[in-house]
């Protein structure tokens, strides 16, 4: 069976840390790059971590740093969740010890010819904000024809708090995200909704760290982790959804809706976020479940592929 092609675009972040974990893995993905992401922290900070994630998995992937900014706005970053680091408060590492580089080049350009590079569609699995992406689109509009599908985390279908949700990847970079969905690229959402059933209970975190030396390391990372929703239930691992759509689709139930980025003002607020329609004719597919039991079953038998 021939692999599937894929770009992950990421921002670690502890569930991005997961979710390439478990990528790395499937014996159905090529993955032909990591392209980090401004988002979580500073893209310094964010690059070094993506590097660091290859070098505790023991893995050799490219890795090209993404844009610092979003296209039009000042980064903001949520060190609550993450912590400073990205990898959560309790979580650091020897920086000058790093065994991986990045390669040369622009994103948007390396990622550009990756995808004509390739001998089929690729997939981009963005789980971080989509400056990177939307950089190349705008640069490189034929980019379309050589991708396969763009499955992201971010947003959410439903209307909570009495105001539309900002959720991290689109609120970071909005006029990012806009730009890719009006692109006309097949979309795939994977709403926030599902790292709230996905997530990694005070059990499941114990087996992490008694696993292996690798799952002792993620252990320590969901200590300092604090996903506002989950909170002290577990650690969510929403990017880890994106992953698995695309190795197990047939443990994740969908539906067609109309998706687009719209814009929340007020004298205290001035974000984006993404506004779902399901009675609209559709240019998405929504992930509305998923099967918890088989998602925790497969990362925790990617995990016992490490050390």
């Amino acid at each position: 069976m021939e692999k599937q092609n894929v770009i992950i675009d990421t921002d670690p972040g502890v569930d991005d840390a997961v979710a390439i974990m478990y990528a790395l893995t499937c014996d159905n993905l090529n993955i032909n790059l990591l392209s980090s992401a401004g988002g979580n922290s500073p893209i310094k900070n964010i690059t070094e971590n993506t590097l660091h994630i290859l070098d505790l998995l023991g893995k050799d992937v490219p890795v090209v740093q993404g844009a610092a900014t979003p296209l039009k706005r000042p980064p903001a970053y949520p060190t609550g969740a993450q912590g400073k680091s990205g990898l959560g408060s309790t979580y650091d590492y020897d920086r000058t010890k790093l065994k991986h580089k990045t390669i040369n080049g622009e994103s948007c350009d390396v990622i550009y010819k990756q995808l004509k590079k390739n001998n089929s569609p690729t997939s981009i699995v963005s789980i971080g904000p989509m400056t990177n992406i939307a950089k190349m689109i705008l640069k490189y509009p034929d980019c379309k024809k050589y991708i396969k599908e763009v499955i992201f985390e971010s947003g959410t279908k439903e209307k909570i708090y009495g105001k539309p949700y900002k959720s991290f990847n689109t609120g970071y970079d909005p006029e990012a995200t806009e730009t890719v969905f009006k692109s006309g690229v097949p979309l795939v959402m994977v709403p926030m909704e599902l790292g709230h059933i996905a997530y990694l209970d005070h059990d499941d975190i114990k087996r992490f760290k008694k696993t292996n030396k690798t799952g002792k390391a993620f252990a320590k990372m969901f200590k300092g982790y604090r996903d506002f929703h989950v909170g002290d239930l577990g650690a969510a691992v929403h990017d880890t959804c994106a992953v698995y759509y695309l190795t197990h689709p047939e443990y994740i139930k969908t539906e067609k809706a109309f998706i687009d980025v719209k814009y929340y003002k007020t004298d205290v607020d001035d974000y984006g976020y993404i506004d779902i329609d399901f009675n609209k004719t559709p240019n998405a597919t929504v992930c509305i479940d998923l099967d918890i039991e088989m998602l925790k079953y497969d990362i925790f038998k990617a995990l016992e592929m490490y050390e």
